[in-house]
C-alpha cells in the first residue's frame, strides 16, 4: 500500500509537470518529453500516453521501445524512460529496450503482471535504487537478458538476473533465476516479491545479503544459505510467510541493521514469517547463538536477542530484547525471565497474534502487576509492550512508542489515571476500538498515536487538556465526535487530517485562540 501511494503521488506530480512543458508531443502510441542534457544535447524521455489508450504492441504482446523519433522535422535520440512510464500495463507480456537508451524511472513497470521476459541494451547503464524498483510487482516475469556487450551489467550464464559487474552484486532477479558463480552479494531488494519462487539454495562464494533481499516471497519454503555468508540484512526474508526454518551459517558476524549492546535499528530479520518455526545458528558461529533450541538468533557477546520468531522463546540467559526482534511475528504468549534487563521498543511491534504476557515476579526492571497482561517498567511506569487482553493498571505513567501498533482491541478503552503520555504510534492501526476516554493527567499525545484506528468513533478529552501531535489522530475515518474541556490545549494543525472532524476540530481551537 505504502509502494502505490508513493507511486501514485510521484505520476500526479510528474502529470502535472509534463502539461506545463511545450516540448512534449505524443507519436506511435509513445509520449515524448524533449529535455537538454548537461552536454547541450536535446534528448527525449519516453512514457505512456493515457491509461485508458491501447498500446502499440506486436501480434505476441512485445513492447519495443524505440531508440530514436523524430519530431517536426528533428530527430532525437531517445535515452530515458520516465518514472511510471508503463505502469499496471498488464497487455505487456515481453519487453525490448532498444539499444541507445541509457536509464530508465523508478516502478518504470511496476505492477505489469503477465511481463515474463525483457531485453536491456548494451547502452543501459543506470539501475533505479530501492525501494523504487523498475519492475516491482512483475510477479510471472522469468526471463531476464542483459546485451553481452554492456560494460556495466550481465545477465551471465544464462541466469536471468542482472549483475552488476564492478562489485558482483546481484542487483535485480526473478522467479526464473538461477544465481551463478562469482557473484558475491544479493543486493538490496533483488529477489522481493518473486511469489513464484518456493526454493532458494545460495551458492558458495556469497557474502553478503543486503536488507530486504527476499522479502515478499509468499511461497519461499526453503532457504539454503552458504558457509561463506558473512553479513545479512534486516528484514531479508521479512513476508516470506511459507518459511518454515532456517539455519545461519557459521561465518555470519553481521546482521545489518543491529549494533552490537544496543539498537537494533530496523525491523525483524523474520517479520511476517507466521510459518516460521525453526531459527538454528551453526554452533561454529562465534558472534551468534540460539541456545537452548530456543529458536531465536541471540548475540553472544551482548546475550540480547536480536531476531525471532513466533515460536521462539526466551532463555533465561538472556539479559535484553532488541529493538523489533519479535515485530511482526505469530507469537501467542510472551513470557519474559527475571534475567531480562532491557526491552527496546518496539521490540514485540505489531505481535497481533499475542494475548498473553507475563514477567518473571522476580525481575528487578519489569513487572507484569495485576494481571495486566502487559510490560511495565518499574522504575518509570512506563509501559513498553501490550497485547489484546492487557489492562494498563494504575500505576502507569506513560505508554511507550509502539506498545499496541496493530493489536485488536476491546470497543471500549478507558486509560486510566496518571497515565501522561501516549507516545508515538502507540495505536497506529489498532482495530476495534470506537470510544477511548482519556484521564484529567495527560498531558502529551505525541504524532501517530491513534493513526489509522479504522473503528473509532468517539474520543473524550473533556477533562484534561493535552498538546496533541501531529497525525495523532489521522485517518481515523469513522471518527465523529469528540468532547473537549474548556480548554483545548494545544494541537497540531494535521492533527485530525483525513478525518471527517477535522474541520470542525480546526475550527474549535482557532475560536479558542481568538
Amino acid at each position: 500500500m505504502k509502494k502505490e501511494i508513493i507511486f501514485l503521488i510521484a505520476t500526479i506530480l510528474c502529470t502535472s509537470a509534463m502539461v506545463k512543458n511545450k516540448d512534449e508531443f505524443i507519436q506511435d502510441g509513445f509520449k515524448y518529453t524533449i529535455y537538454k542534457e548537461l552536454s547541450g544535447r536535446m534528448c527525449a524521455k519516453v512514457s505512456d500516453t493515457e491509461r485508458d489508450v491501447p498500446l502499440h504492441l506486436s501480434d505476441d504482446s512485445t513492447l519495443t521501445i524505440p531508440a530514436t523519433v523524430e519530431y517536426e522535422g528533428t530527430k532525437y535520440d531517445v535515452e530515458q524512460i520516465a518514472y511510471g512510464a508503463f505502469a499496471c500495463r498488464p497487455e505487456i507480456k515481453r519487453l525490448i529496450i532498444s539499444e541507445g537508451i541509457t536509464s530508465m524511472g523508478g516502478y518504470a513497470f511496476y505492477r505489469c503482471t503477465n511481463l515474463v521476459s525483457i531485453q536491456l541494451p548494451s547502452t543501459f547503464n543506470s539501475i533505479t535504487p530501492p525501494p523504487y524498483v523498475m519492475f516491482d510487482g512483475c510477479c510471472n516475469l522469468t526471463q531476464v537478458m542483459v546485451d553481452p556487450l554492456n560494460e556495466r551489467y550481465d545477465s551471465r550464464e544464462g541466469c536471468n538476473a542482472i549483475i552488476s559487474k564492478a562489485d558482483s552484486t546481484l542487483v535485480f532477479a526473478c522467479s526464473g533465476t538461477r544465481i551463478p558463480k562469482g557473484v558475491t552479494t544479493i543486493g538490496y531488494g533483488a529477489f522481493s516479491q518473486c511469489e513464484k519462487v518456493e526454493s532458494i539454495v545460495v551458492p558458495e562464494g556469497i557474502k553478503r545479503i543486503e536488507p530486504n533481499a527476499f522479502s515478499n516471497c509468499p511461497n519461499l519454503r526453503n532457504v539454503s544459505l552458504p558457509n561463506t555468508l558473512e553479513e545479512i540484512g534486516y528484514n531479508a526474508f521479512n513476508n516470506c510467510m511459507s518459511l518454515e526454518s532456517i539455519t545461519i551459517p557459521k561465518n555470519v558476524s553481521r546482521i545489518i541493521g543491529h549494533m552490537p549492546g544496543g539498537r537494533g535499528e530496523h525491523w525483524n530479520l523474520f517479520g511476517g514469517c507466521y510459518n516460521l518455526k525453526e531459527v538454528k545458528v551453526d554452533k561454529g558461529n562465534k558472534v551468534f547463538d540460539s541456545r537452548n533450541n530456543c529458536n531465536a538468533l541471540i548475540d553472544s557477546r551482548t546475550d540480547f536477542i536480536v531476531a525471532a520468531c513466533g515460536n521462539s522463546s526466551i532463555p533465561t540467559s538472556v539479559k535484553g530484547i532488541a529493538r523489533y526482534a519479535f515485530s511482526n511475528s505469530s507469537i501467542t504468549s510472551i513470557k519474559i525471565p527475571k534475567n531480562i534487563t532491557k526491552i527496546e521498543d518496539g521490540a514485540f511491534w505489531k505481535c497481533e497474534f499475542c494475548t498473553s504476557i507475563t514477567v518473571d515476579s522476580k525481575n528487578p526492571v519489569y513487572n507484569s502487576k495485576d494481571k495486566s497482561n502487559a510490560i511495565i517498567e518499574t522504575k518509570t511506569g512506563k509501559l513498553l509492550q501490550g497485547c489484546s487482553r492487557t489492562i494498563i493498571p494504575n500505576n502507569v505513567r506513560e505508554i511507550a512508542d509502539l506498545a499496541f501498533y496493530g493489536v485488536r482491541l476491546p470497543p471500549y478503552l478507558i486509560i486510566p489515571e496518571g497515565v501522561e503520555t501516549i507516545g508515538e504510534t502507540v495505536f497506529t492501526s489498532s482495530c476495534g476500538i470506537k470510544y477511548i476516554k482519556m484521564p484529567s493527567t495527560l498531558k502529551i499525545i505525541r504524532k501517530n498515536a491513534f493513526y489509522g484506528c479504522k473503528d473509532l468513533e468517539y474520543v473524550d478529552m473533556s477533562e484534561c487538556s493535552p498538546q496533541v501531535g501531529m497525525n495523532a489522530f489521522g485517518k481515523c475515518s469513522r471518527l465523529v465526535s469528540i468532547g473537549f474541556s474548556p480548554s483545548i490545549g494545544s494541537i497540531h494543525e494535521l492533527a485530525f487530517s483525513s478525518c471527517p472532524i477535522e474541520k470542525w476540530v480546526m475550527e474549535q481551537v482557532n475560536i479558542q485562540n481568538d
